[in-house]
Protein backbone atom coordinates (compact mmCIF):
# COMPACT_ATOMS: atom_id res chain seq x y z
CA UNK A 1 0.00 0.00 0.00
CA UNK A 2 2.85 2.60 0.50
CA UNK A 3 3.92 2.25 -3.14
CA UNK A 4 0.54 2.58 -4.13
CA UNK A 5 0.22 5.78 -2.20
CA UNK A 6 3.51 7.31 -3.37
CA UNK A 7 2.43 6.90 -6.91
CA UNK A 8 -0.84 8.56 -6.11
CA UNK A 9 1.13 11.63 -4.69
CA UNK A 10 3.61 11.63 -7.18
CA UNK A 11 0.61 11.66 -9.88
CA UNK A 12 -0.97 14.78 -7.96
CA UNK A 13 2.08 16.16 -8.06
CA UNK A 14 2.59 15.65 -12.22
CA UNK A 15 -1.20 16.31 -13.18
CA UNK A 16 -2.29 19.16 -15.37
CA UNK A 17 -5.61 18.74 -14.16
CA UNK A 18 -7.74 20.35 -11.70
CA UNK A 19 -5.69 23.14 -11.29
CA UNK A 20 -2.22 21.37 -9.84
CA UNK A 21 -0.33 23.71 -12.10
CA UNK A 22 -0.97 26.48 -9.06
CA UNK A 23 -0.02 23.15 -6.58
CA UNK A 24 3.27 22.79 -8.05
CA UNK A 25 4.25 26.30 -8.83
CA UNK A 26 3.73 26.44 -5.31
CA UNK A 27 5.75 23.80 -4.11
CA UNK A 28 8.74 24.70 -6.16
CA UNK A 29 9.13 28.18 -4.76
CA UNK A 30 8.84 26.73 -1.11
CA UNK A 31 11.53 24.09 -2.04
CA UNK A 32 14.00 27.08 -2.59
CA UNK A 33 13.86 28.02 0.94
CA UNK A 34 14.18 24.49 2.98
CA UNK A 35 13.58 20.73 2.85
CA UNK A 36 9.61 20.49 2.36
CA UNK A 37 7.32 17.53 3.19
CA UNK A 38 3.50 17.27 2.73
CA UNK A 39 2.19 16.08 6.09
CA UNK A 40 -1.22 14.33 7.24
CA UNK A 41 -4.71 14.97 5.48
CA UNK A 42 -3.82 14.60 2.06
CA UNK A 43 -1.86 11.42 2.66
CA UNK A 44 -4.23 9.95 4.15
CA UNK A 45 -6.90 10.72 2.09
CA UNK A 46 -5.59 9.79 -1.12
CA UNK A 47 -4.96 6.11 0.77
CA UNK A 48 -8.57 5.98 1.45
CA UNK A 49 -10.29 7.46 -1.45
CA UNK A 50 -7.84 8.11 -4.20
CA UNK A 51 -7.07 11.34 -6.06
CA UNK A 52 -10.44 11.56 -7.58
CA UNK A 53 -12.03 11.36 -3.81
CA UNK A 54 -9.47 14.09 -2.56
CA UNK A 55 -11.08 17.96 -2.05
CA UNK A 56 -9.34 18.93 0.70
CA UNK A 57 -6.00 21.71 2.09
CA UNK A 58 -2.37 20.63 1.49
CA UNK A 59 -0.75 20.81 4.63
CA UNK A 60 3.28 20.98 4.41
CA UNK A 61 6.16 21.78 6.98
CA UNK A 62 9.10 23.53 5.69
CA UNK A 63 13.10 23.34 7.36
CA UNK A 64 13.93 26.28 6.21
CA UNK A 65 17.49 27.17 5.03
CA UNK A 66 17.07 30.41 6.94
CA UNK A 67 14.44 31.20 8.86
CA UNK A 68 14.14 34.97 8.57
CA UNK A 69 14.88 34.35 4.65
CA UNK A 70 11.95 32.42 4.52
CA UNK A 71 9.75 34.48 6.63
CA UNK A 72 10.53 37.46 4.39
CA UNK A 73 9.17 35.31 1.42
CA UNK A 74 5.96 35.09 3.53
CA UNK A 75 5.29 38.47 3.51
CA UNK A 76 6.28 39.31 0.28
CA UNK A 77 3.79 36.56 -1.14
CA UNK A 78 0.67 37.73 1.01
CA UNK A 79 0.86 34.85 3.06
CA UNK A 80 -2.06 35.09 5.87
CA UNK A 81 -0.61 34.04 9.49
CA UNK A 82 -2.46 30.96 10.73
CA UNK A 83 -3.59 30.23 14.19
CA UNK A 84 -0.96 27.40 15.61
CA UNK A 85 2.03 29.27 13.71
CA UNK A 86 2.06 28.76 10.12
CA UNK A 87 1.08 30.19 7.06
CA UNK A 88 -2.09 29.81 4.81
CA UNK A 89 -0.65 30.70 1.14
CA UNK A 90 -2.04 32.64 -1.59
CA UNK A 91 -3.57 29.83 -4.07
CA UNK A 92 -6.08 29.98 -6.94
CA UNK A 93 -7.37 26.06 -6.34
CA UNK A 94 -6.07 24.65 -3.46
CA UNK A 95 -5.74 25.63 0.24
CA UNK A 96 -2.44 25.69 0.88
CA UNK A 97 -0.62 25.86 4.33
CA UNK A 98 3.25 25.91 5.26
CA UNK A 99 4.34 25.84 8.89
CA UNK A 100 8.44 26.14 9.83
CA UNK A 101 9.82 23.25 11.25
CA UNK A 102 10.70 24.42 14.88
CA UNK A 103 7.19 26.60 14.78
CA UNK A 104 5.03 23.65 15.16
CA UNK A 105 2.99 23.36 17.63
CA UNK A 106 3.69 20.86 19.54
CA UNK A 107 7.47 21.44 19.41
CA UNK A 108 6.73 25.06 20.54
CA UNK A 109 4.56 23.95 23.70
CA UNK A 110 6.94 21.21 24.53
CA UNK A 111 5.31 17.97 24.15
CA UNK A 112 7.44 16.62 21.21
CA UNK A 113 10.68 17.56 20.08
CA UNK A 114 10.38 18.29 17.11
CA UNK A 115 14.39 18.69 14.92
CA UNK A 116 13.96 16.88 11.69
CA UNK A 117 11.16 16.35 9.50
CA UNK A 118 10.87 12.80 10.83
CA UNK A 119 9.79 13.98 14.28
CA UNK A 120 6.53 15.07 12.87
CA UNK A 121 5.42 11.65 13.06
CA UNK A 122 5.37 11.80 16.59
CA UNK A 123 3.79 15.48 16.51
CA UNK A 124 -0.18 15.01 14.82
CA UNK A 125 -3.08 14.35 17.57
CA UNK A 126 -4.12 11.91 15.12
CA UNK A 127 -2.45 8.70 14.23
CA UNK A 128 -3.80 9.02 10.89
CA UNK A 129 -1.98 12.33 10.33
CA UNK A 130 1.24 10.82 11.25
CA UNK A 131 2.20 10.17 7.86
CA UNK A 132 4.68 12.43 5.70
CA UNK A 133 5.65 12.39 2.09
CA UNK A 134 9.65 13.67 1.71
CA UNK A 135 9.27 15.40 -1.74
CA UNK A 136 13.00 15.73 -2.05
CA UNK A 137 13.31 11.55 -2.02
CA UNK A 138 9.91 11.19 -3.19
CA UNK A 139 9.36 8.39 0.00
CA UNK A 140 6.70 8.14 2.46
CA UNK A 141 7.43 8.06 6.38
CA UNK A 142 4.93 6.57 8.79
CA UNK A 143 4.74 5.23 12.58
CA UNK A 144 4.61 1.23 12.71
CA UNK A 145 1.46 -0.24 11.74
CA UNK A 146 0.01 2.87 10.31
CA UNK A 147 -1.69 1.12 7.04
CA UNK A 148 -2.77 -1.92 8.68
CA UNK A 149 -4.49 0.80 11.40
CA UNK A 150 -5.94 2.86 8.61
CA UNK A 151 -7.20 0.06 6.32
CA UNK A 152 -9.20 -0.93 9.97
CA UNK A 153 -10.53 2.52 9.94
CA UNK A 154 -9.54 3.22 13.49
CA UNK A 155 -9.39 6.77 14.74
CA UNK A 156 -7.28 6.89 17.50
CA UNK A 157 -4.86 9.82 19.62
CA UNK A 158 -1.42 10.26 18.27
CA UNK A 159 -0.12 12.94 21.10
CA UNK A 160 -2.93 14.31 23.25
CA UNK A 161 -1.96 17.76 24.16
CA UNK A 162 -3.31 20.35 21.23
CA UNK A 163 -3.83 23.19 21.01
CA UNK A 164 -7.79 22.64 20.05
CA UNK A 165 -9.64 20.25 21.57
CA UNK A 166 -12.87 21.51 20.44
CA UNK A 167 -11.95 21.48 17.12
CA UNK A 168 -10.16 18.27 17.44
CA UNK A 169 -13.66 16.80 18.41
CA UNK A 170 -15.49 17.69 15.43
CA UNK A 171 -12.68 16.52 13.38
CA UNK A 172 -13.68 13.24 15.11
CA UNK A 173 -17.45 13.45 14.77
CA UNK A 174 -17.14 14.19 10.78
CA UNK A 175 -14.36 11.79 10.26
CA UNK A 176 -16.56 9.20 11.59
CA UNK A 177 -19.73 10.47 9.65
CA UNK A 178 -17.88 11.40 6.54
CA UNK A 179 -15.09 8.94 6.04
CA UNK A 180 -16.25 5.78 8.42
CA UNK A 181 -13.65 5.87 11.19
CA UNK A 182 -14.06 4.59 14.72
CA UNK A 183 -13.02 5.85 17.56
CA UNK A 184 -10.10 4.00 19.37
CA UNK A 185 -10.29 3.85 23.23
CA UNK A 186 -7.63 6.60 23.93
CA UNK A 187 -9.89 9.04 21.64
CA UNK A 188 -13.05 8.02 22.80
CA UNK A 189 -12.00 8.92 26.25
CA UNK A 190 -11.00 12.26 25.07
CA UNK A 191 -14.21 13.01 22.84
CA UNK A 192 -16.33 12.21 26.15
CA UNK A 193 -14.47 14.96 28.31
CA UNK A 194 -14.43 17.65 25.93
CA UNK A 195 -18.48 17.00 25.55
CA UNK A 196 -18.16 17.05 29.33
CA UNK A 197 -16.35 20.44 29.20
CA UNK A 198 -17.58 22.39 26.83
CA UNK A 199 -20.92 20.91 25.68
CA UNK A 200 -23.12 20.63 22.48
CA UNK A 201 -23.56 23.36 20.83
CA UNK A 202 -19.72 24.76 21.61
CA UNK A 203 -18.99 21.96 18.87
CA UNK A 204 -22.32 23.02 16.56
CA UNK A 205 -20.74 26.46 16.80
CA UNK A 206 -17.31 25.21 16.38
CA UNK A 207 -18.22 23.15 13.28
CA UNK A 208 -19.21 25.95 11.86
CA UNK A 209 -16.33 28.21 12.28
CA UNK A 210 -14.06 26.15 11.02
CA UNK A 211 -15.58 24.19 8.26
CA UNK A 212 -19.46 26.46 6.61
CA UNK A 213 -20.78 23.33 6.57
CA UNK A 214 -22.93 21.75 9.15
CA UNK A 215 -23.29 17.82 9.74
CA UNK A 216 -22.88 17.66 14.05
CA UNK A 217 -26.10 18.59 13.53
CA UNK A 218 -27.84 15.82 12.33
CA UNK A 219 -26.35 13.63 15.42
CA UNK A 220 -29.51 13.42 18.58
CA UNK A 221 -26.77 14.05 20.50
CA UNK A 222 -28.43 12.55 24.09
CA UNK A 223 -28.77 9.04 22.18
CA UNK A 224 -25.14 9.65 21.25
CA UNK A 225 -23.75 10.84 24.78
CA UNK A 226 -25.19 7.85 26.71
CA UNK A 227 -23.75 4.71 24.36
CA UNK A 228 -20.78 7.19 24.77
CA UNK A 229 -20.43 7.22 28.16
CA UNK A 230 -21.20 3.59 28.10
CA UNK A 231 -18.28 2.70 26.64
CA UNK A 232 -15.50 4.96 28.07
CA UNK A 233 -17.23 4.09 31.76
CA UNK A 234 -17.06 0.09 31.32
CA UNK A 235 -13.33 0.70 30.09
CA UNK A 236 -13.46 -1.24 26.83
CA UNK A 237 -10.60 -1.44 24.72
CA UNK A 238 -12.25 -2.00 21.39
CA UNK A 239 -13.31 1.19 18.79
CA UNK A 240 -16.13 2.98 19.27
CA UNK A 241 -18.27 2.18 16.02
CA UNK A 242 -19.92 5.96 16.17
CA UNK A 243 -21.24 5.55 12.63
CA UNK A 244 -22.85 2.19 13.17
CA UNK A 245 -24.30 3.37 16.35
CA UNK A 246 -26.07 6.67 14.57
CA UNK A 247 -27.67 4.63 11.66
CA UNK A 248 -29.39 2.47 14.01
CA UNK A 249 -30.73 4.98 15.64
CA UNK A 250 -31.03 7.64 13.87
CA UNK A 251 -32.69 7.79 10.32
CA UNK A 252 -31.25 11.39 9.41
CA UNK A 253 -27.08 10.57 9.19
CA UNK A 254 -25.59 11.57 5.65
CA UNK A 255 -24.31 8.70 3.35
CA UNK A 256 -21.31 10.57 2.15
CA UNK A 257 -19.08 7.93 1.57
Amino acid sequence: MERELESKVQYFFASRYRGREDVRDTVRELRRHGRLVLVGGMLRDLALFGNTGFRSDLDFVIAPYDLRSFEKYMTAIGARVNRFGGYALPSRKWQIDVWPLERTWANVAGHAKVRTVGDLRRATFFRCDAILYDLDHRKLKTTPDYFGELNQKVLEINLRPNPNPKGNTVRAFRYALMKGFRWGPRLSDFVNEVLEREGWNELLEAEWQSFHTQHLERIRFENLRKALQAHVSEGLNTPFDVTNFLRNVQLALPNLH
